[in-house]
C-alpha cells in the first residue's frame, strides 16, 4: 500500500472516532502535502531542487492543492500537465491572467489557504511575473489596480527576460569581428534587472538555457557558452557514458560571426518555447539524443577561416532561391521544421546544386537550419503570413524579395523551373561548360539554366544541321535578326560564320530533352549578345521591335 492510501485510511479511521481535533487535520494536511511534492516531482519530471522564492512558494501550493483534491477523491491532472509543458513560472501566469478566479484560487481559499494560491504569490513577488499577470492577481484579491483594464496580452516575464538578453548580448557583439566578448553571468544578470545573482541565479541560469535550447534549434553554438563559465548545473546530460563537450562548445560559441539573421532566428524560437527550459531539454534528451549529440559534437569541427574565425558561407543564388520558395509555396499553410525530412531532403538538393555552382564555405553551406532560416525569410514577404501581424525573419538579403515578386503569384512556371533545375543537375555538365560567361548576363532563371541553355546552343553537331538547312532554305547564312551577311563584309573568310541561338524559353528547358531545329535561330555576335545582355533576356520577336524602332 502506498503512502497516499495509508494516510487516506488514517484520516477515515480517525474520522469514524470522532477524533479529528484542529491539530490533528493540520498534521494530515501537512503529510498530505509531502506526499503530493513528491508526486509533481515525479509527474512533471521538474528538479525541484534550487528553485526561486517564487517557484518554491508555487511548488507548496500545488503541493497542497494536490492534497486536498486527493482528499475528496479527485485528481489534479491538468494542473501538472501545465507545469511539465510550461514550467512552474508560466504556468502559473497562464492559469492567473483570466477574466474568472481558478479552481485552484477557490479550493485554497475553501481550504483557507489563500495565501498559497497563484494569485497572492504573484503579488508577493512581483519581479519574477509579467504586468499582466500582476493585474489579474491583484483584481482577483480585491486590490486596486492603477487601471481599469489589465495590459495589452504580451509574452511572459521568463520570454522578457529572454529577449532582453538577446538585445543585451547583440549590443555586445564587436560589429568588425562579429563576435561576443566574453562577460560574468552575474554582469548578464544585472543588464536585464536582477542584480542579486544569490536570489536570482536560477532565474538568470533559467534564461540563458532558454537562449541555448533556442540556438539548439537553429544549430549554432549556445550564446550562454560566451560567458566566463557556464552555471554550476548546466550542461548535465544526464547520459550515462556522455557529456556535453562543454570547452568545445565555449570554444564555438567566442569565435562565431553571429548576424542579424541569426539572432532573430534565436529570438523567434525562444517565442515558441516553454518558460521552462528544462522541460525543453529533457523532452529533447529522451527523444532526439541522437540530434543533440551531433548538434553538440558538430560544433568541435566548426571550420575555421583566415584568423581562426569561422568562413561566412556565400550569399544565395537565385536557383537556390528558386528551389526554396518552390518548397515554401508548397507548404505554405505549414512549413515543416528544421529537423524534418522533408527540410533535409531540401538542404541535400540545394547543397548538391551549390556545390555545382561553385560555391564553397563552412561546414554549415546550406545545412538544413540554414535552408531553415532562408524559408522563414520568405515568410517576411508572404501577406498570408504578415497579414496576421507577424513578422517572419526579416534580415534576408535583396534578392529574396525579387525571386518572391516574380514567381510567388506564378507557382506553376515557378514548379516548371525548379523541375529544370532539379533535371540540370542529374546531367553531367560537358567539358567547359562549367564557367559562366562574362558577356552573358545570368537569365532570370538562374545559373545552372542558363548555362544550360548555353550548351544547347553550343553544340556542335545540332549547329552544323541548322546552319546546313537554313543554307539549303536560303541559300546562304545570315542573321535572321539584322539581315548581317559575314561573307559580305568579311568575304571569304566569313563563310559559314554565324551563331546559334536557342530560341525555346529557358525556364521550359528539360535535361535530355532533344532539340529540334526550330528552337534555333541564326544571329550575327552582335545580336546574339543583345538578346543575352540583360535579364531578362530578349526574345526573338522583342528583338527584332528592338531593331525597327532603332531604324526609325
Amino acid at each position: 500500500m502506498d503512502a497516499e492510501k495509508r494516510l487516506s485510511r488514517l484520516e477515515a479511521n480517525i474520522r469514524s472516532h470522532d477524533r479529528l481535533t484542529p491539530e490533528v487535520e493540520t498534521a494530515l494536511k501537512d503529510q498530505y502535502a509531502v506526499i503530493a511534492r513528491a508526486m509533481v516531482a515525479d509527474k512533471t519530471g521538474l528538479d525541484l531542487s534550487d528553485l526561486s522564492p517564487a517557484e518554491e512558494k508555487i511548488i507548496q501550493a500545488v503541493s497542497e492543492y494536490v492534497g486536498l483534491q486527493k482528499r475528496e477523491g479527485k485528481n489534479a491532472s491538468r494542473t501538472l500537465g501545465q507545469m511539465q509543458n510550461r514550467g512552474l513560472i508560466e504556468a502559473a501566469e497562464v492559469s492567473v491572467s483570466k477574466p474568472k478566479p481558478t479552481q485552484g484560487f477557490q479550493v485554497l481559499h475553501d481550504a483557507d489557504r489563500s495565501d498559497l494560491s497563484y494569485e497572492q504569490i504573484i503579488v508577493d513577488h512581483p519581479e519574477e511575473f509579467s504586468a499582466r499577470a500582476l493585474w489579474f492577481a491583484r483584481r482577483t484579491l480585491g486590490l486596486p489596480n492603477v487601471t481599469d483594464k489589465p495590459p495589452a496580452s504580451a509574452e511572459t516575464m521568463t520570454q522578457e527576460r529572454t529577449e532582453a538578453l538577446l538585445n543585451w548580448l547583440w549590443q555586445r557583439r564587436d560589429p568588425v569581428s562579429e563576435t561576443i566578448p566574453p562577460f560574468e553571468n552575474a554582469e548578464a544578470a544585472a543588464a536585464i534587472g536582477m542584480n542579486d545573482l544569490s536570489r536570482f541565479g536560477r532565474v538568470q541560469g533559467n534564461v540563458q538555457s532558454r537562449l541555448d535550447f533556442a540556438c539548439y534549434l537553429c544549430g549554432v553554438p549556445p550564446l550562454g557558452l560566451t560567458a566566463e563559465a557556464p552555471f554550476e548545473k548546466a550542461w548535465q546530460s544526464g547520459e550515462p557514458g556522455w557529456d556535453f563537450p562543454i570547452a568545445e562548445m565555449q570554444e564555438a560559441a567566442r569565435s562565431w560571426n553571429w548576424s542579424r539573421e541569426q539572432f532573430d532566428l534565436i529570438r523567434a524560437r525562444t517565442r515558441e518555447l516553454p518558460g521552462s527550459a528544462s522541460v525543453s531539454w529533457k523532452k529533447e534528451m529522451a527523444e532526439n539524443l541522437g540530434a543533440v549529440r551531433q548538434w553538440a559534437e558538430g560544433l568541435k569541427s566548426v571550420d575555421g577561416g583566415e584568423g581562426g574565425t569561422p568562413r561566412r558561407n556565400p550569399p544565395w543564388t537565385r536557383d537556390e532561391l528558386i528551389l526554396a520558395l518552390d518548397f515554401y509555396l508548397q507548404h505554405r499553410e505549414a512549413i515543416p521544421n528544421k529537423s524534418s525530412d522533408e527540410v533535409s531532403q531540401l538542404s541535400d538538393e540545394i547543397n548538391t546544386l551549390a556545390k555545382r555552382l561553385g560555391l564553397s564555405g563552412s561546414d554549415t553551406l546550406r545545412n538544413p537550419n540554414g535552408v531553415y532560416m532562408k524559408l522563414m525569410n520568405f515568410r517576411s514577404h508572404d501577406p498570408n503570413y504578415t497579414d496576421q501581424g507577424k513578422t517572419g525573419l526579416t534580415r534576408g538579403n535583396r534578392e529574396e524579395k525579387i525571386i518572391w515578386d516574380q514567381f510567388a503569384n506564378d507557382p506553376e512556371r515557378l514548379r516548371l523551373l525548379a523541375d529544370t533545375i532539379r533535371g540540370g543537375l542529374s546531367v553531367e555538365p560537358e567539358p567547359g561548360t562549367e564557367s559562366d560567361e562574362p558577356e552573358v548576363a545570368e537569365a532570370e532563371e538562374g545559373r545552372l539554366v542558363t548555362r544550360l541553355h548555353r550548351t544547347r546552343e553550343r553544340s556542335r553537331v545540332i549547329v552544323q544541321k541548322k546552319k546546313a538547312a537554313f543554307k539549303k532554305q536560303h541559300g546562304r547564312l545570315f542573321c535572321e535578326a539584322c539581315g548581317f551577311d559575314f561573307v559580305d563584309v568579311y568575304g571569304e573568310r566569313g563563310r559559314g560564320f554565324i551563331e546559334c541561338h536557342h530560341t525555346k524559353p529557358v525556364h521550359a528547358l528539360r535535361p535530355g530533352e532533344m532539340t529540334s531545329l526550330n528552337d534555333l535561330a541564326l544571329l550575327c555576335a552582335n545580336c546574339h549578345r543583345m538578346i543575352h545582355a540583360q535579364a531578362p533576356w530578349l526574345s526573338m520577336d522583342q528583338l527584332m521591335k528592338l531593331l525597327s524602332k532603332q531604324a526609325e
